[in-house]
């Protein structure tokens, strides 16, 4: 079965620069206190002026007869691909201005001009970029080409030494939504195909390559240069600049370097050339000229190179009559009839296959998921069979006393709100029955910051450091959000342990109708204890918990409520 020929070709640009985002800590007012311990720069840069020019090709010259043979023997059954990919529309970057615009035309000139079947991807995600190089992965054979280009933000790691492409929901300072050079270098080794170009157009997109090697097309004859181009494997990268940034405009409605890489194709001056070719003979000064980037192009580092070369062909070239003999021309009409029949038979096993990958794809999930869901299961029934830890030794302090604490036992509750309830194993914990005084928090910390003064009255205005600085110097710890939620929940699955509504002098806030309400803070335990007997679980002030609100520890979570 014959194989198509793929180009893969991947454009990308970087604009301005990105703004670090604030890092913010909130603070609130009053805390339970738990004894028992628990269980658990990369700088971004960016530019918008110019990405791109043109350069007078060089002198033209013909490819010999019998080199033309051997040459369109070889290109006879490759059919040319290509993935474009352009972003502007970026979420948590600056935007671009010209990357959609360089890649729909890029695709309109390799469809019209060099008979490419495309694939146009515009302000696309990094799991949509790869995910299409994983379908196009599976398709591909040996006599196939693949050429990528790509147009979005770039930046790059000088610690790490390491450039990035930044597809359209990347966040600055926040790898995880990154393509490394690394990923793409990976891709490729696993993609069979006899000849794979990289265009990129972003920033630091030159660091994939090893060093220069110059313009190798003027070494020999280019019959034969041309030919053992064809003959070796080749994984390539042309890019618009080294380890620099490049521009985003300059290149009459395009980047520099989109208007010089676009020119080059549009005005080509013979039928076959090599990538290398038109790099050297177009693209590279164009660009240089027009702009402070250089463009680089060379092969791609571990990527499975073996000295070959991309080439390209003109849609508009047919096989050349190299004999006017009628017996030629019929043979010439049976070969293109079985190539249509191979043709067909290659797409309509390549669609079987890729409908069989699914299948398997979907298979393994269900697979893994069960598994998942047995293992959570038998660790679910482990951790409810296990008995009650027994509380750890209290520090000898007054303030620790276990009269002043209650045991909450293991066990599973109902976390959330009604209508949303889901299950929680819970190992059991001791927690202060009351909220901590002003009286308690002044004699350990040696000051009051309360707005509403009373010895007995919980300490509130407290930021999250003094509160986990008086629980450590207690012996104490401050309770995980579902410590505090199964705590103040006694056992219930209502909003409140007293019920859904918020009823009266059940807590002094807004609302409620006690003699507190809309007054100022209670003395602690004022208000009916819970089932636990836990006060203040729902009102007077709020607690903190020593939980982060997202997960980037920039945040911690706040329970109960009130002042």
């Amino acid at each position: 079965m014959k194989k198509i020929l793929l180009t893969f070709l991947i454009f990308l640009t970087f604009l301005v620069p990105m703004l670090c985002l604030p890092v913010l800590l909130q603070t609130g007012v009053g805390m339970l206190i738990s004894d028992y311990a628990p269980d658990r720069n990369i700088r971004g840069h960016a530019y918008a002026e110019e990405r791109s020019v043109i350069v007078k090709p060089k002198e033209k010259r013909d490819l010999s007869v019998e080199a033309k043979k051997g040459l369109y023997t070889a290109l006879l059954n490759t059919k040319y691909h290509a993935i474009i990919i352009g972003n502007n529309s970026y979420k948590n970057l600056p935007k671009l201005k010209t990357a959609v615009e360089d890649a729909k035309e890029v695709e309109r000139v390799l469809k019209a001009q060099y008979g490419f079947e495309t694939k146009l991807l515009l302000d696309v995600t990094r799991n949509e970029i790869l995910t299409t190089v994983n379908d196009f992965r599976k398709r591909l054979g040996s006599k196939d080409n693949l050429l990528i280009y790509y147009a979005e933000h770039g930046e790059f790691d000088k610690t790490a030494d390491r450039a990035y492409w930044l597809p359209v929901n990347a966040q600055r300072d926040d790898p995880v939504d990154w393509i490394s050079a690394t990923d793409i270098t990976d891709n490729i080794k696993r993609i069979a195909s006899a000849h794979i170009l990289i265009v990129s157009d972003s920033c630091y997109s030159g660091t994939l390559t090893r060093a220069s090697a110059g313009d190798l097309s003027t070494k020999g004859e280019r019959d034969e240069f041309v030919k053992k181009m064809m003959e070796r494997r080749s994984r390539t990268l042309m890019a618009s600049g080294g380890n620099e940034p490049v521009t985003d405009e300059g290149g009459s409605g395009h980047s520099v370097f989109a208007d010089a890489f676009l020119r080059a194709l549009k005005e080509a001056d013979k039928d076959i050339f090599t990538a290398e070719e038109l790099f050297h003979g177009r693209v590279k000064s164009s660009v240089a000229g027009k702009s402070d980037q250089v463009p680089e192009y060379n092969d791609i580092k571990n990527s499975g190179h073996d000295g070959g070369d991309f080439i390209f062909k003109l849609a508009s070239v047919a096989s050349p009559a190299f004999s006017s003999d009628r017996k030629q021309e019929t043979l010439s009409i049976e070969a293109s009839e079985e190539m249509k029949k191979l043709q067909e038979e290659r797409e309509r096993l390549a669609k079987e296959r890729g409908e069989l990958e699914q299948k398997k794809v979907l298979i393994e999930e269900k697979n893994r998921l069960e598994e998942e869901r047995q293992k959570l299961e038998k660790e679910k029934l482990e951790l409810a069979s296990l008995p009650p830890l027994s509380p750890p030794v209290q520090p000898k302090s007054r303030l620790a006393e276990k009269d002043n604490m209650v045991l909450i036992p293991a066990g599973e509750f109902m976390a959330g709100s009604p209508g949303s309830l889901k299950g929680m194993i819970q190992s059991a914990f001791y927690i202060d029955k009351y909220e901590v005084t002003q009286r308690e928090f002044e004699q350990v910390i040696g000051k009051n910051p309360s707005y509403f003064k009373g010895s007995d009255r919980p300490v509130e205005s407290v930021t999250w450091f003094e509160a986990d600085e008086y629980c450590k110097k207690v012996g104490k710890r401050l309770p995980t959000e579902w410590e505090w939620e199964k705590a103040a929940k006694g056992g219930t699955t209502t909003t409140y342990y007293w019920g859904n509504e918020i009823g009266v002098n059940n807590a002094n806030c807004n609302g409620c109708g006690s003699r507190w309400d809309n007054k100022e803070t209670a003395p602690v335990g004022s208000f009916k204890p819970n089932s636990y007997g836990l006060y203040d679980m729902a009102g007077n002030v709020w607690e903190w918990t020593s939980s982060d609100y997202d997960g980037s520890g920039n945040y911690k979570t706040l329970r109960g409520g009130s002042w």
